[in-house]
């Protein structure tokens, strides 16, 4: 393999490797924001609606 192709696989690489990082940043703000609005507790009213 020349360095040409060697260059632009680490070029893929690094962008992959960058995009990796934002998507983790992305997932713990979704986290954070889910957290701080207590929307990961289910609604009494739709939970008994759920079980009737």
């Amino acid at each position: 393999m020349n360095n040409e192709h060697k260059e632009q696989l680490k070029r893929y690489d690094d962008k992959e490797q960058e995009l990796e990082r934002a998507i983790a940043i992305v997932r713990e703000q979704r986290r954070e924001y889910i957290n701080q609005h207590n929307l990961n507790k289910v609604d009494s009213n739709v939970k008994e609606a759920q079980i009737n």
